[in-house]
């Protein structure tokens, strides 16, 4: 092993190959015939290494299998292919392991044996990229003097098969060896070259090939798809190439000029081949020192620049133009944004171009050089700490002006204006990207931009793109710079007003002056409020619009208040009285006043949190350590606050105080702990005064009760007190949970689920566990069903935290679990599902359970231990109640357990809780019976097949008594674990185990699965004979409706019907010979029927039984009863007869019955073949007509 490691010892790369080939031998007594042949090879050459008394080393492995391979290729051919194969296969695992200096040396003798399986004709592609992945290995280990060699025998001889081999049109073979050319590329020998000595060879070999390849499409007038294929096989080479930084100088120009002429093509794979070229050459050159060399391709490119409206080439040229700016951006950053103001007005050409495609991709050209040239870095104020030198900065500054002053002057005149809509696209990205930079040169635009949004008469098309870009104004630059060009002008009777910029300011203003939203916007709402008090009429138009706007203005507020960068200024004490006061005198306005305030902490949290930590730009204006000055600042004011907020939420109505409650929510994360100490005993101060007063009171308060608002205020601080207001926040919680207000009891049972929130108020659950656990046992059987919910979840909270000692919890609350997974609500069945679940992962860690202090236990129980088993016999205690409300709820918890714990239980108490509840299948109880039959649903899923299978026909004869009822489902439900259990063991083993009575549903089962694969054939036969057909399609039903014809011949019809093909229109026109219908008529529907009517042509005329005489109709008045078409219907009361027997009776609850005695409600048989013709009645009556029932799949509602 010195070889593998020259200081001695195994090399990590032996292990690594051990890892390898361990994975393979596992797979000796693999089903699959491919892997078990890899294994058996591996162990037969293992144990030849063996007999030769040879160590287990790569050489080892790599000498045999290179000799079994000579064994399975020799000169006549391949002799043993799936030898050849697996030996290739071990090759390409062991070659990358095997010392380099051995594959240097004895490169002649190990190509020539690996050539023959890469050039035999009868090579399949298994054996090739096997071999080639070896081939990969041993060029990889030859050094620059091998290189730089030439001969038949040689790597460079080597390498130019593998390039032969990337143009295979098997796409496995052509991929691997585009693969082994990229890696060979990327990791060249040791030289004074820093490229590959065979990239130059490679670029070569491969630009022939493609410039062959487009010189033979172009002859060809009509595309060729094999061409095709070929060149796209040709740039995937090249860009394996290109993207391994091996494309030579020289060849760039020559490849970018064929790249560019496969783009004209109309085939979108060859663009798109020829587009992922071009990026990988972008790609390569990310480096500084590919600077010169990219400023070279870009020259290259834009000296091939098309004409304007040059439709095949302009777009395509256009998109690589973008990518390759965006990679130059990356490369060499600096020397691209230098670049902009040579490159944007000659893409700005594109935009006078008329076609729409043209001048679309120019302006996402112009987005993605704006968007990906300019790095974000370069925005920032001069910064050592941030590598922004004044250079950098002076360098932007001035890219930004020139841009604002070439869309000013250029963009916006009448020579674009085909492109207003991708200019102002364009515009708006140029805006988000330079942010606060675009101020104050891109406010000329923004004043122009404006004028046609406001000017209203001249019909401007483009508003939508206009406000867009005015919104990205408002959020880079400020709302007070952008109304300084475009004011409001609501007050100013001479101006045209701006009152569409109100909405665009509510959505768009964020981290902004708080001050000058209260001088300057909010004198605008004063305006028209006083202009509302001294109207007249309150309820005219003018004071509606006066009071919208109003309601506009103020829902700015939490918008200025989304971290306001004066807050400490601005929201001063003066202010802060005044919003209070508007919260008590005008209800309307509480709504945005506390959305403010809440913003106001919520924003500077998060900011302080790090939010916004990757945005340089916003730390730069706005330091993460003023968002903590901010945090502080409002912790002081915190406390004013609440106590406004507090008499605010307690003179709402509940149903619409949640707003405040999450306000109140956001003061109490920063106020201080002093502060939260004598607040909180104030709130406890007055819920017990309002408890005793609602106490002594007769009457119930009208109104929301004190005491239900104090205890909301009790729970939302529950989670923020400190650790000295805890024993008061237990001691609330024990004298409320047994409160006889269902309202009560839900906020008591929250201050427990709150406090687990929080590591503190968990430690102090642990430190009170004994007491809660003894309130919880109490109040068992006085908790209100509409607080069950709370209860449990406080509950599932507790035995998160529950300590070993305290075992006995679980016995003790196990009966009220169990009875709750049948809950009416929702909510309460998924808590006591997942206790259920909580218990047993509780009780599986094991220890003791005191059962001297469960509820009915004797002081004398002996202690038990934990574990599944115990516990699944706690809950089967529950099988032996009285109630069937019990006893079905434990099978459903018995249910739940099995589903979830089957993998852990032992198979003999998996048996017998199965037996024990199978028994109940019998009970004549439904809803024992349904829960039953909803466990043995969980018993043929999850429980293993020998389990199943041992008691099938005990399990199928108890079964099948619900396979006859109909109430619940249980006949769907019955019939539906068949199907599983048909799906599991098959249809004649499930036919041997069912009870011969109800053999008849196996019948029914099979015939309906036969039926339905029937139907799936013909389905698709259909499907493949339409497509075949070619059908007319319409853009529309409407269109399929008016212009879709049909034959007018009854034979066409009925010839058409036997097709098969499309579905025959269920609405038919009737025509009435003289005027086409008129949809626009109202009485349009009065000639659209239901059914075909019937045709009327010339045939029809000669035998009809009306007849001419001298131009007079002549009716036939025989009594002939063949054309009487009445005459065998027999007497009217006949029919009416039938009728009435036919009708349906009301039964109990008013509902209406059918008479079912002629129905085989039972009758499974459901046979295909045509029943034989019934003896008709006596009565000339008409029969009863069979209403078919759908046949629908019911699925078990619940899950487990």
């Amino acid at each position: 092993m010195s070889d593998l490691n020259p200081d001695g010892g195994l090399s990590s790369d032996f292990f690594a190959l051990d890892d390898r080939l361990a994975k393979i031998r596992a797979q000796i007594t693999s089903k699959l015939e491919n892997q078990k042949h890899l294994a058996v090879i591996l162990s037969a050459v293992e144990e030849n290494i063996e007999e030769q008394k040879n160590e287990k080393t790569p050489v080892a492995y790599f000498v045999s299998f290179l000799s079994l391979l000579n064994q399975s290729i020799n000169d006549n051919g391949i002799v043993d292919a799936k030898l050849a194969a697996t030996t290739a296969y071990f090759l390409d695992i062991v070659l990358p392991f095997t010392p380099k200096p051995l594959l240097k040396s004895k490169f002649g003798e190990i190509l020539t044996k690996l050539a023959p399986s890469l050039t035999h004709a009868d090579s399949e592609a298994a054996l090739i990229r096997s071999s080639i992945g070896a081939l990969e290995s041993l060029l990889l280990a030859q050094d620059y003097q091998q290189w730089q060699s030439s001969g038949n025998i040689s790597p460079k001889r080597a390498f130019v098969g593998l390039l032969e081999l990337s143009f295979d049109p098997r796409p496995k073979v052509r991929r691997r060896a585009q693969e082994s050319v990229n890696k060979i590329l990327s990791n060249p020998p040791a030289s004074p070259s820093p490229s590959h000595a065979v990239s130059i060879l490679a670029a070569e070999i491969s630009l022939a090939k493609l410039t062959s390849l487009v010189g033979q499409s172009k002859k060809n007038k009509s595309s060729s798809k094999e061409l095709n294929s070929q060149i796209i096989h040709c740039l995937q080479l090249i860009s394996s190439i290109a993207s391994a930084n091996s494309w030579p100088n020289t060849q760039i120009e020559a490849l970018c000029d064929v790249l560019l002429d496969i783009s004209k093509t109309s085939d979108q794979y060859l663009v798109s081949s020829a587009f992922s070229a071009f990026e990988a050459l972008f790609n390569s050159m990310t480096d500084f020192i590919y600077s010169e060399k990219f400023a070279s391709v870009l020259n290259i490119i834009f000296d091939l620049k098309p004409s304007v409206n040059d439709t095949h080439l302009a777009a395509s040229w256009l998109a690589v133009v973008a990518k390759a700016l965006e990679c130059y951006g990356r490369a060499s950053p600096e020397d691209a944004i230098r670049r902009i103001p040579t490159y944007v007005p000659i893409i700005s050409q594109f935009l006078s171009s008329e076609s729409k495609d043209i001048y679309s991709s120019a302006s996402q050209c112009l987005i993605a050089i704006v968007s990906q040239v300019i790095p974000d870095k370069y925005l920032l104020e001069p910064s050592k700490e941030l590598n922004v030198t004044e250079d950098i900065y002076d360098l932007v500054d001035e890219t930004i002006t020139f841009l604002s002053e070439f869309i000013e002057k250029e963009l916006l005149s009448i020579r674009f204006q085909f492109a207003t809509k991708d200019i102002l696209e364009f515009i708006t990205a140029a805006i988000l990207k330079l942010r606060s930079r675009c101020n104050p040169d891109f406010l000329g635009i923004v004043g122009v931009v404006g004028e046609w949004r406001t000017n209203e008469t001249d019909q401007f098309p483009y508003n939508t793109e206009a406000e867009n870009l005015i919104a990205a104004s408002i959020t880079t630059m400020g709302p007070e710079v952008v109304l300084s060009v475009l004011p409001l002008n609501l007050t100013n009777g001479d101006s045209q007003g701006r009152a569409w910029l109100l909405p665009l300011l509510r959505d768009n203003v964020r981290f902004t002056e708080l001050e000058y939203y209260k001088k300057s916007i909010l004198q605008v709402a004063e305006f028209f409020q006083n202009k509302i008090i001294e109207s007249a009429n309150k309820e005219s138009l003018n004071a509606k619009v006066f009071q919208t706007i109003i309601d506009q203005i103020w829902s700015l507020l939490p918008h200025f208040c989304d971290l306001p960068k004066d807050l400490i200024t601005a929201f001063d004490d003066s202010y802060a009285a005044q919003l209070s006061d508007l919260m008590y005198s005008k209800v309307e306005l509480r709504v945005p006043i506390c959305h403010a305030l809440r913003l106001l902490v919520e924003s500077n949290l998060a900011y302080r949190d790090g939010a916004l930590e990757d945005d340089l730009l916003s730390l730069q204006q706005f330091s993460i350590a003023q968002a903590e000055i901010n945090v502080k600042y409002l912790s002081a004011k915190a406390s004013n606050i609440l106590s406004v907020l507090f008499n605010v939420f307690s003179s709402t109505l509940p149903d619409a105080r949640g707003f405040v409650l999450e306000t109140i929510d956001s003061y109490l994360q920063v106020m201080s702990n002093e502060d939260l100490e004598s607040t909180f005993n104030k709130v406890c101060g007055l819920l017990k005064s309002s408890m005793d007063q609602e106490a002594e009171q007769t009457k119930a308060p009208k109104g929301a009760k004190l005491t239900i608002t104090m205890m909301d205020l009790v729970v939302a601080m529950a989670k923020y007190v400190p650790s000295t207001s805890y024993n008061a926040l237990f001691t609330i919680f024990s004298g409320v949970v047994s409160h006889q207000d269902a309202l009560m009891q839900k906020r008591a049972y929250r201050i427990i689920s709150k406090l687990c929130e929080t590591e503190s108020g968990k430690e102090s659950v642990k430190g009170f566990m004994q007491e809660i656990e003894k309130v919880f046992i109490e109040t068992t059987e006085g908790t209100h069903s509409s607080a069950r919910a709370s209860r449990l979840n406080a509950i599932l909270e507790i035995l998160e935290l529950i300590p070993e000692t305290d075992l006995y919890f679980i016995p003790a609350t196990l009966q009220e679990i169990i009875i709750s997974t049948k809950d009416v609500n929702e909510r309460t069945r998924e808590l006591s599902y997942a206790i259920l679940i909580k218990m047993g992962n509780i009780m599986i860690n094991g220890g003791i359970i005191e059962n001297s202090k469960v509820p009915g236990f004797g002081e004398d129980a002996p202690p038990s231990e934990a574990n599944l088993t115990e516990y699944i016999t706690m809950v089967s205690a529950g099988l032996a109640a009285q109630a069937p409300h019990m006893i079905s709820a434990t099978i459903t918890a018995i249910s739940c357990l099995v589903f979830e714990f089957k993998d852990k239980l032992p198979t003999d108490v998996l048996l017998e809780i199965a037996s024990t509840v199978e028994l109940f299948l019998t009970h004549n109880s439904r809803e024992i019976a349904k829960s039953a039959i909803g466990f043995v649903k969980v018993e043929v899923l999850s429980l293993p097949e020998e389990l199943v299978k041992a008691n099938l026909s005990e399990l199928l004869e108890k079964l099948m008594k619900w396979s006859h009822e109909h109430k619940g489902h249980f006949k769907s439900k019955v019939k539906h674990i068949l199907e599983r259990l048909i799906r599991k063991f098959g249809i004649e083993e499930i036919e041997n185990a069912i009870p011969e009575d109800d053999k008849k549903l196996i019948v029914n089962i099979r015939k309906s699965r036969n039926r339905a694969k029937r139907k799936q054939q013909e389905e698709a036969e259909e499907e493949g004979k339409s497509g075949a057909t070619g059908e007319k399609k319409f853009v529309s039903a409407y269109e399929e409706a008016v212009y879709d014809s049909d034959s007018d011949d009854d034979e066409d019809d009925e010839a058409d019907q036997g097709k098969g093909g499309k579905k025959a229109p269920s609405q038919f026109i009737l025509e009435n010979g003289e005027d086409p219908l008129n949809l626009l008529d109202r009485q349009t529907l009065a000639h659209i029927s239901s059914s075909k009517p019937s045709k009327f042509s010339k045939k029809d005329v000669k035998q009809s039984q009306f007849k001419t005489k001298n131009g007079k109709l002549v009716f036939n008045e025989s009594n002939d009863n063949e054309e009487d078409p009445l005459a065998n219907k027999g007497p009217g009361i006949d029919a009416y007869l039938e009728a009435v027997k036919q009708a349906p009776i009301r039964g109990q609850k008013n509902k209406l019955k059918y008479n079912k005695k002629n129905r085989q409600e039972d009758n499974w048989s459901d046979d295909d073949e045509p029943e034989a013709p019934k003896p008709k009645p006596s009565s000339n009556a008409l029969g009863k007509a069979r209403i078919a029932k759908p046949k629908q799949k019911f699925k078990a509602r619940k899950k487990f």
